[in-house]
């Protein structure tokens, strides 16, 4: 009997050994520390992080990431900067940017220099979706692309089996199909359920108009569902999300279903069609940035409800309503084109004349890369990138609201800056089925990374948009390094009061999260 004691003990004894993995633990590649880490997870700080094999390998204390330092780790000192994920460019013109830039090389150095690590072609037609595929196959895509073809062209890709819709290739996503049902507000062309306020050169009670009939957005629905495709949806103003709305419940879409359909720009919406969103399963994918581009000009055409009431992350956020923020800046190009088939002057879309609001833009948007929005005399900057994302403008514009004029526009949906960068990173990720692997720094997921000159959840709100983006990381390697510019903090500022924000108490886990998607982010 005591000897079947004694061989207990010790098999318990060896267990115990065994789980205590006193072994060495596998080699970090990099380790990252002495700054601040914003993980968009729960906790949502942390002292320190390693990467191995282009994947976060720990993240937490410092003391409990050291122990996967090896003797050819590198470890790299923040110095008192802020690491958070890489964010998404979650709508942008890509062709038109290539061609601006001179070369698809040029264009993801642009992104990259704005902290994306994912870019979503937004109006992928058939060349645009060629010219990806060519760079993908000669591997050289150093960024994550997400083609979204419109409904003409995706009938082609979907019988080319060499390339799937949903999962990457090198690189390069198919991730859906694209339609779009109205145009913008600048040129009078988002469509409204009620008369635009002031409309210039227009019909008595002017509305706009759909762009595409509601016969074919509804059958257009039913072919994405059947083949089990995303759908993105160009839809601006309050009757064209009305359409959207109605087709859902013809198709009789739930949030249950988990589909994920997501309705660009949402602009003009009212309260009650959030609560529908939330139905429905339908996701907006808002931009703030044109707050500030275009909210005067609003006011005057759409009146003042609608106006301030634009792009309403708060209200989405008090429904725990995941959205994203694309953050493209409009174009400055004469082409007027405007049909379901072909570029619309919209939002991001648009290829409608330069105004003021556009133009005192420039380069003037506080990223610290000279990658500024548009620009009246691109003709004397080859390099100019008018069309280019600018993801710390689309952070400020989130959670200041200002216009041009300095008014605040909608002062009860400013959202917190925690929530501003969950809306370019884990909601983002959320939005293009890719939660699991990116979003957030979690162990397990890529490391998808930017480094920022300050943290944007002490820096008072109104300087968001002097913080620099100083280093782009895409899988644990550097594709933008800008180390050495000084800290937006060093700049006085008289702009809104800064909120305080909790700290977490930092984990050290190497565990890797669980496998498949998700639930929805927390928004609050």
């Amino acid at each position: 009997m005591l000897a079947v004691f004694r061989f207990t003990c010790l098999l318990g004894f060896l267990a115990l050994l065994n789980a205590c993995d006193l072994g060495p633990s596998p080699d970090a590649d990099t380790i990252y520390l002495n700054g601040t880490i914003l993980t968009m997870a729960d906790p949502p700080t942390a002292n320190a992080l390693s990467v191995r094999d282009g994947k976060i390998q720990a993240i937490g204390t410092q003391d409990g990431v050291l122990r996967h330092k090896g003797n050819h780790t590198r470890v790299v000192d923040l110095n008192g900067q802020t690491l958070l994920p890489g964010f998404y460019a979650s709508h942008t013109l890509l062709a038109a940017e290539v061609a601006t830039m001179g070369s698809m090389e040029a264009a993801q150095n642009a992104y990259a220099s704005q902290g994306f690590t994912t870019v979503v072609d937004g109006y992928a037609d058939t060349a645009s979706v060629k010219q990806l595929q060519d760079a993908a196959l000669s591997d050289k895509l150093s960024l994550d692309f997400i083609a979204l073809p419109l409904y003409s062209d995706a009938e082609a890709l979907l019988k080319d089996k060499s390339w799937s819709f949903g999962s990457y290739r090198r690189r390069l996503k198919l991730g859906g199909v694209k339609l779009v049902l109205d145009g913008d507000s600048r040129d009078l062309s988002a469509w409204l359920a009620l008369p635009y306020h002031s409309a210039p050169g227009k019909p008595e009670n002017w509305r706009g108009e759909p762009l595409i009939p509601f016969s074919e957005l509804a059958a257009f629905y039913r072919q994405a569902i059947k083949r089990h495709l995303q759908v993105f949806t160009h839809a601006v103003g309050d009757a064209a999300i009305d359409a959207i709305i109605q087709v859902a419940y013809e198709v009789k879409l739930s949030a249950e279903q988990n589909q994920r359909h997501v309705v660009l720009f949402s602009r003009f919406m009212r309260r009650n069609q959030l609560e529908q969103f939330a139905k429905l399963g339908l996701i907006p994918c808002f931009n703030s940035s044109q707050i500030y581009l275009q909210g005067d000009a609003d006011l005057q055409y759409v009146g003042q409800a609608s106006g301030e009431f634009q792009s309403p992350m708060k209200s989405a956020q008090t429904l725990n309503l995941p959205f994203s923020n694309h953050c493209q800046l409009p174009p400055q190009s004469q082409d007027s084109t405007t049909n379901g088939n072909n570029p619309p002057r919209s939002d991001g879309d648009s290829d409608s004349d330069s105004d003021s609001d556009s133009e005192s833009n420039g380069n003037d948007n506080g990223n610290g890369s000279g990658s500024g929005s548009g620009n009246n005399n691109s003709n004397n900057a080859p390099q100019s990138t008018e069309h280019l994302p600018v993801s710390l403008l689309a952070i400020w514009s989130s959670v200041n609201r200002l216009s041009q004029s300095g008014v605040i526009l909608g002062p009860d949906e400013r959202i917190d800056p925690d929530t501003a960068l969950k809306a370019l990173t884990i909601q983002a990720a959320y939005q293009f089925f890719e939660d699991d692997t990116k979003g957030s720094l979690s162990p397990g997921k890529l490391a998808d990374m930017v480094i920022l000159s300050d943290n944007p959840l002490t820096i008072a709100p109104g300087m968001l948009r002097e913080i620099r983006v100083l280093e782009t990381i895409k899988e644990g390697k550097t594709i933008f390094s800008q180390r050495t510019a000084a800290p937006a903090s060093a700049i006085s500022d008289t702009a809104l009061p800064a909120k305080d924000t909790e700290k977490a108490t930092e984990t050290d886990t190497s565990e890797p999260p669980a496998a498949g998607h998700s639930s929805i982010p927390p928004v609050n």
